[in-house]
């Protein structure tokens, strides 16, 4: 009979007899390995080409523009002030009123200046036969040079202190210097004024004049007389032409101010609106997108994805102008095969199969 002490006393047969069964059995896997890598180089797996799908588009000519942000402001804009002390006696022009030139604002006191300038017109004829006696005296030989000479001054002041209160005169009246809107009265009847006070500020909204910053890059495309469009933020639109480039940058922003006049005759737009400015300049071949079709490239430059032969091709593109329903592109030629559906799973070189809408029509 088996003896189970004999072997529990000899541990090293039972180790002795694993060790074989699992040579054994390693041996016996290893010589199925080279089937299994035999059978695995059979299978040929085919990756599926993905679709997408494609619209054919056709370029269009369009004017590439330039936009930009301004402000709408008054053609002229000046402060009339008192150029003689009184007080003021009668106000014409109400606050916000259209005024023409020549138009009276206010009246200042005129006080004693008319009874002085009655006693200078009367001390200037005095001064006048003074000097005309000292004259004839002169040529006879009766009177020297320095008694006509002091003639002649008298004479001379008499007219300059005439000529001095007639100024002070006509400027007890203020007046309009051009046509325009009285935006701002700062007397009332009753005011007392000084020299230099502020009496009102009249400002020509005729033309308008949107003022607005262009680029470095911008400017050379720019000249004066040049059409632009404009788009207020109270939804006014309105047309108007380049009337001033500058010829100096700004030295703290680099861009050169611009002004575009607008005709504004019934003065229906007013100043110190902000808006856009939408400036036509030369005519390119342009295709019209959704945003949503722009991708970047592993450069980070904008294009879109097309189909070239089977296979993505990435186009760099440029945005000639926005619209609410789209974008102008250029640099995609006079027809591309766009990617319209997909392109977020294709890369440039991919091989494609191309679905075409069979709804699309010719876009751009």
């Amino acid at each position: 009979m088996f003896n189970k002490n004999w072997l529990a006393q000899r541990p090293y047969i039972i180790a002795v007899t694993i060790a074989i069964v699992l040579v054994a059995w390693m041996l016996s896997g290893g010589e199925k390995a080279p089937q299994q890598t035999k059978s695995a180089e059979d299978v040929n797996y085919e990756i599926p080409v993905p679709k997408v799908r494609v619209e054919s588009m056709l370029a269009q000519p369009v004017h590439n523009t330039v936009e930009l942000y301004g402000r709408t402001e008054p053609d002229r804009v000046t402060t009339l002030k008192a150029e003689v002390p009184g007080k003021i006696v009668e106000v014409l022009a109400k606050r916000g009123a259209r005024v023409s030139k020549g138009d009276i604002i206010a009246r200042i006191d005129i006080k004693d200046l008319e009874s002085r300038l009655l006693r200078s017109k009367a001390l200037l004829a005095q001064r006048e036969l003074e000097y005309e006696g000292a004259l004839r005296l002169n040529k006879d030989g009766y009177q020297g040079a320095v008694q006509l000479s002091r003639a002649e001054a008298d004479l001379v002041a008499v007219k300059a202190e005439i000529k001095r209160l007639e100024i002070d005169i006509a400027n007890t009246i203020i007046k309009a210097p051009f046509d325009g809107v009285m935006n701002t009265r700062y007397v009332e009847q009753g005011d007392y004024v000084k020299d230099g006070d502020q009496i009102a500020m009249i400002a020509d909204l005729d033309p308008l004049v949107v003022r607005a910053h262009v680029t470095e890059n911008q400017i050379s495309n720019l000249n004066v007389g040049q059409n632009a469009k404009i788009k207020l933020l109270n939804d006014q639109r309105a047309e108007g032409t380049i009337r001033y480039i500058a010829s100096v940058a700004d030295d703290a922003t680099n861009t050169f101010k611009i002004e575009v006049a607008i005709e504004n005759a019934a003065y229906g737009m007013l100043a110190g609106l902000s808006g856009e400015v939408e400036i036509a300049m030369e005519e390119v071949a342009a295709i019209k997108v959704s945003p949503a079709l722009l991708a970047l490239d592993e450069d980070g430059n904008v294009g879109v994805k097309t189909v070239v032969d089977n296979h993505v091709k990435f186009t760099g593109i440029n945005i000639v102008k926005s619209e609410s329903d789209g974008v102008w592109l250029s640099g995609l030629g006079d027809k591309v095969d766009l990617i319209t559906l997909g392109q977020g799973f294709v890369r440039a070189g991919d091989q494609v199969e191309a679905v075409f809408d069979t709804n699309q029509g010719n876009k751009g």
